[in-house]
């Protein structure tokens, strides 16, 4: 998963953040939207090629070398279309919804807990269909929303921690913006590490019938390890890039409709 960052308070001022104006929410709303698109677009080729290896090493544990080598061309291609569609589906409503959340009159844990139940609810389906394909399953009824205890643990700590480190990293840095694609990087990582032992159950939750490892077998440490750093890489360097690159592809988009429809 992942979200525009929570816009609160410095170290020593409440944990509740002053609302916005209603102008001033609808921008930075509209700002998370088009952010998490161009994350979307980015995270969407990294998906195409990483994904199948990533979920291969989640939930058959396989090691990176066998689980690239199961990856072919002609897989990566197709996978490319899914992710695309799915990204512009989740990534920007993710960043839509925290965005709007961090504007309430409450805590950021609250903040988080409500953004993540709301994505993860509306969003699963999106989510399992993408990774049933990823791993050639077959897409029915029954899963969408399987694993869905395991998926919004992962999802409400992953907004709940994304919140807090994006606080303490900009109290640490004040010239620093929350948007800005090197704090977007150093949060979702410092997320995802702490939302790693819910990732981990949810892949456990999702093993083919017929193909489950045991408890201890599946968390064994270099197994989690394993499919902890090569996850949370993949998020973070997606959300970090898009992020970066989101103010200038938003200036190419408004100067190529000002070329077409001028005023």
């Amino acid at each position: 998963p992942t979200a525009a960052a929570f816009l609160g308070p410095r170290p020593g001022a409440a944990l509740v953040p002053p609302p916005p104006a209603a102008g001033d929410l609808g921008a930075r709303v509209l700002a998370a939207i088009g952010a998490g698109a161009v994350a979307a677009v980015f995270q969407a080729g990294f998906a195409a090629v990483g994904e199948p290896i990533v979920n291969r090493v989640l939930v058959k544990r396989m090691r990176v070398r066998d689980a690239i080598l199961s990856v072919k061309l002609d897989m990566i291609f197709g996978f490319f279309v899914t992710t695309l569609l799915t990204n512009f589906l989740t990534f920007p409503f993710f960043e839509a919804i925290n965005t709007f959340c961090s504007a309430l009159p409450v805590s950021p844990s609250a903040t988080g807990i409500i953004a993540g139940f709301v994505y993860t609810t509306a969003t699963l389906p999106v989510t399992n269909y993408r990774y049933r394909k990823s791993m050639q399953l077959e897409v029915d009824r029954n899963s969408w929303y399987q694993a869905y205890p395991a998926t919004l643990l992962r999802d409400v700590t992953y907004s709940v921690v994304r919140n807090y480190a994006t606080t303490w990293v900009l109290g640490c840095s004040p010239h620093w913006k929350a948007a800005d694609g090197h704090v977007m990087f150093i949060v979702v990582i410092l997320a995802c590490l702490v939302a790693s032992p819910f990732n981990e159950l949810r892949g456990y939750s999702l093993q083919p019938a017929g193909q489950e490892r045991e408890f201890r077998e599946f968390f064994r440490p270099v197994h989690c390890l394993r499919s902890t750093v090569i996850g949370s890489l993949k998020q973070s360097l997606s959300l970090g890039v898009g992020y970066w690159c989101a103010p200038s592809a938003g200036r190419l988009a408004r100067a190529a409709l000002a070329s077409i429809c001028p005023r």
